[in-house]
C-alpha cells in the first residue's frame, strides 16, 4: 500500500507542477516545425481496436511472429492478424482488462493484467490454456524462451513459469524503493541467461533454468539526498549486443555493462526511463526533454542530438533501414536521419500517443496509438 501511495504522490506532484506552469506554457509540447518532406510513407493496412483510455504505463505492444501479428487492447480483445494485409486470422475477447503483452512463444502467447494475472492462449486458435496469479500488476510483456515464461511484476518480483501449465519454476525478488516511476523494463533472455533492470538502479543476470543469480550489480548511483533524487528506475528496454548490455535510467544516465561480470564499462550523463536502441555502431536514447541523442556504442561519446521535440513525449527511438523512427504525444510518426539527427519526414497515424515505440519487421513498421489505431506502413527516401 505504501508503494502505491508513493507512486500516486509522484504522479500528483508532477501534475501540480505542470498545472502551475500552464500560464507560461513551460511544459507544453512545442509546436512542430515545418519541414521539407523527404521520401514518402506507404500505408499497407490499418486496423481499429478499442481505445486505451487511462492506460498509463501499459505496454500493449504488437508482436510480429513470421507472417503473423499478435496484438491486444486494454478491454481484453486479442487478435492474430496477417502481417501482409492485416486480415484477422482469429480474435478472442478475454473480458478482462489487459496491461501488458502479448509475449509470444512457439506454441502460446501470454498477456498480463493490472490484477497480476498472466493468461496463456493457444497461438493457433486463441483458446485459453491456463491462468496464473502473480503478486502485483504486470506492466511489461512476458518473454517466452526454452518452454519457460519470464514475467516481471510491478513489485520487483521476477517469475519463471512453466509455459505448458503456468506452474512456478522459480522466483527472484529484490528490494525496490518506496518511490518509483510507473513501468518496468522487459527482461532479455539470451543463451540461458535472464538480464533484467530494476527500480533501485540494479541489474541482475540470472540462470534461466534454475533461477540462480550469476551477478547482481548496482549500475546506477542511488545516493541522492531525497527520495525524488534517488529515483533511478531502469524502466525502458535494454539492448544486448554480443557481451555488452546497454541501458538507460530515470536519473538521466546511459551505461554499458559487461555481461560476464556486471561491471560498468562506461557511463554517459544523458538518458531517461524510455530505454535504448542499438545499431551496429551507435546507441539511440531520449533525454527527459524528448531530445533524441546518438551515442557511440564503444565509449558513449556523443554524436548528435535533436532539439525540436521538447516535451512531445517521444517514444523510444527505433532503428529503421539506417534512419530513426519515433512517435509523439499527438500521434505523429517522425523519421530522423540516423547520421545527423535531421528530421526527414513525418506522418500522423492516429489522434493519440502510442503504447510503445514502433515495431520493425524488415521494411514494415507497425505503430499502435492509444486511440486504438493499428497501422502497418513502410517508409522510403
Amino acid at each position: 500500500m505504501q508503494r502505491i501511495l508513493s507512486v500516486l504522490f509522484l504522479t500528483l506532484l508532477f501534475t501540480i507542477s505542470c498545472s502551475s506552469n500552464k500560464k507560461d506554457k513551460k511544459f507544453e509540447p512545442v509546436e512542430l516545425e515545418k519541414i521539407t518532406q523527404q521520401g514518402h510513407f506507404k500505408t499497407l493496412w490499418t486496423k481499429k481496436l478499442d481505445s486505451g483510455d487511462k492506460a498509463f504505463g501499459y505496454e500493449l505492444i504488437p508482436f510480429v511472429d513470421g507472417k503473423d501479428v499478435f496484438v491486444a487492447d486494454k478491454k481484453g480483445n486479442v487478435l492474430k492478424l496477417d502481417l501482409q494485409n492485416g486480415s484477422t486470422i482469429w480474435s478472442t475477447d478475454l473480458e478482462v482488462e489487459l496491461s501488458a503483452g502479448p509475449g509470444v512463444g512457439s506454441d502460446i502467447l501470454l498477456l498480463g493484467t493490472p490484477e497480476g494475472q498472466v493468461i496463456a492462449l493457444n497461438k493457433e486458435t486463441g483458446a485459453m490454456i491456463w491462468k496464473s496469479l502473480l503478486s502485483s500488476e504486470i506492466l511489461s510483456p512476458p518473454v517466452i524462451e526454452n518452454n519457460m515464461a519470464i514475467v516481471r511484476a510491478q513489485d520487483g518480483k521476477v517469475y519463471a513459469l512453466n509455459a505448458e501449465n503456468g506452474n512456478r519454476e522459480w522466483l527472484f525478488d529484490t528490494n525496490i524503493p518506496n518511490l518509483t516511476l510507473r513501468g518496468n523494463s522487459k527482461p532479455i533472455v539470451r543463451a540461458g541467461r535472464v538480464y533484467i533492470g530494476f527500480d533501485n538502479g540494479k541489474v541482475a543476470a540470472i540462470k534461466q533454468e534454475s533461477g540462480d543469480v550469476i551477478w547482481l550489480q548496482s549500475v546506477i548511483d542511488t545516493q541522492g539526498k531525497t527520495e525524488l533524487a534517488r529515483i533511478v528506475d531502469i524502466d525502458g528496454n535494454m539492448a544486448l549486443i554480443a557481451t555488452d548490455l546497454y541501458l538507460s535510467s530515470a536519473d538521466g544516465k546511459t551505461v554499458a555493462v559487461a555481461t560476464e561480470s556486471g561491471r560498468v564499462m562506461w557511463s554517459q550523463d544523458v538518458g531517461s526511463a524510455n530505454g535504448v536502441t542499438a545499431s551496429r555502431t551507435d546507441l539511440f536514447v531520449l533525454d527527459d526533454l524528448s531530445n533524441v541523442h546518438a551515442l557511440n556504442r564503444t565509449d558513449g561519446s556523443k554524436k548528435w542530438k535533436t532539439t525540436e521535440y521538447k516535451y512531445r513525449m517521444l517514444t523510444r527511438p527505433v532503428f529503421y533501414l539506417g534512419d530513426i523512427i519515433v512517435g509523439d504525444v499527438d500521434g505523429y510518426i517522425h523519421v530522423i536521419d540516423g547520421t545527423d539527427g535531421k528530421t526527414l519526414a513525418r506522418n500522423r497515424m492516429g489522434k493519440d500517443s502510442f503504447y510503445s515505440a514502433p515495431v520493425i519487421s524488415g521494411s514494415t513498421v507497425i505503430s499502435y496509438n492509444k486511440d486504438g489505431t493499428l497501422t502497418a506502413f513502410e517508409y522510403s527516401r
